[in-house]
């Protein structure tokens, strides 16, 4: 079976969430059918067209080679607007979050919302698999982040400091996470640094912010990671902090998990489907305060053993290869090949 698989972005990508997602699936899905990757070339993401427009572009001027392929699978709204002019079943995974362009990081993104509102509509009405890694609705089936690399947990012992791991925008609100660890007892502070890990367009805000606090000799930025070292660097940690507005379901609460880090996180998106309080680390109410974030923290350094074997346990539903397994069954329920 050929299948086509829709990307803004090559699989070698470690911005965001879509690429590793299908990185991980990938040696489970080239096992099953013959793969063919459409994506925006690493050459041309720095130019100064967005890379959503280039996609849009180059998969438009492919829609004729798209309708030869026997399924198409597409992780972004521009794949599957396309795809469903192809004549092709096709599955949409959903990212789990709002509207891309409601949350862009681009000025302009707000002034294509509506188009994307159209997008989401058509791609609603035509899709044959219908997936999101957020919360489900509807005919939307869940499907889980899938996490595989060989890295080992670092003993307990060996552990230090808290991570945010993600693109650094506004919605992530890593200036709250940076303001709140100046609050965190001094004693912490001198044992359990803070390291960003990711880059994004409020990058200089952020250390600029460290600079005025006078913090850069504890609040450390780890720059753009592959995925494998974001995933070693997470596994030296002791705790991953997030406090986003809007999420689906984090790769990187999957990949922490993956290695035994227990989390601090906002209620954003599905994460409470994986992330229990006082079990794997603690869940917090959009609206939380300062002192309920460093309260869940301190919790989480005092019962950490227990958290983090928890957060092990928790990993299992990210098995790469079951996730696979059930997306190659149901394209082979609709594909008779």
């Amino acid at each position: 079976m050929n299948v086509a698989i829709l990307n803004t972005d090559p699989l070698t990508c470690n911005y965001g969430g879509v690429a590793p997602f299908m990185k991980n699936l990938d040696p489970f899905l080239q096992k099953a059918f013959n793969i063919t990757y459409y994506y925006v070339p690493e050459k041309k993401k720095k130019g100064i067209i967005p890379r959503r427009f280039q996609i849009m572009w180059l998969l438009w001027r492919k829609r004729r080679e798209l309708t030869h392929f026997d399924f198409i699978i597409s992780h972004i709204p521009e794949g599957s607007y396309i795809a469903s002019y192809c004549n092709v079943p096709y599955a949409h995974i959903y990212h789990g979050n709002d509207n891309p362009m409601s949350v862009s990081r681009y000025w302009y993104g707000k002034y294509f919302a509506k188009v994307y509102e159209r997008f989401y509509k058509r791609i609603t009405r035509t899709a044959t698999l219908k997936y999101t890694v957020g919360p489900t609705w509807g005919d939307v089936k869940k499907i889980f982040n899938p996490i595989l690399h060989d890295i080992k947990p670092t003993p307990i012992e060996s552990r230090t400091g808290f991570i945010f791991a993600g693109r650094l925008e506004e919605g992530k609100h890593i200036d709250r996470l940076i303001r709140i660890y100046t609050k965190i007892p001094t004693e912490i502070q001198e044992v359990h640094h803070f390291y960003i890990a990711g880059y994004g367009s409020q990058e200089q805000v952020l250390k600029g912010l460290v600079h005025q606090l006078n913090l850069e000799d504890k609040i450390h930025f780890t720059g753009e990671l592959t995925n494998k070292e974001l995933i070693t660097e997470d596994s030296k940690r002791k705790i991953l902090l997030m406090a986003s507005e809007k999420e689906g379901l984090p790769n990187v609460i999957a990949e922490a998990f993956s290695v035994g880090i227990p989390v601090v996180s906002t209620d954003a998106g599905d994460i409470s489907r994986v992330l229990k309080s006082g079990y794997n680390g603690y869940l917090l109410p959009l609206d939380f305060t300062d002192e309920e974030y460093i309260d869940a923290i301190i919790k989480v350094l005092n019962d950490y053993e227990r958290l983090s074997s928890n957060a092990l346990i928790s990993a299992t539903v990210f098995n790469a290869q079951n996730i696979a397994e059930e997306l190659i069954n149901d394209i082979k329920t609709i594909v008779q090949y």
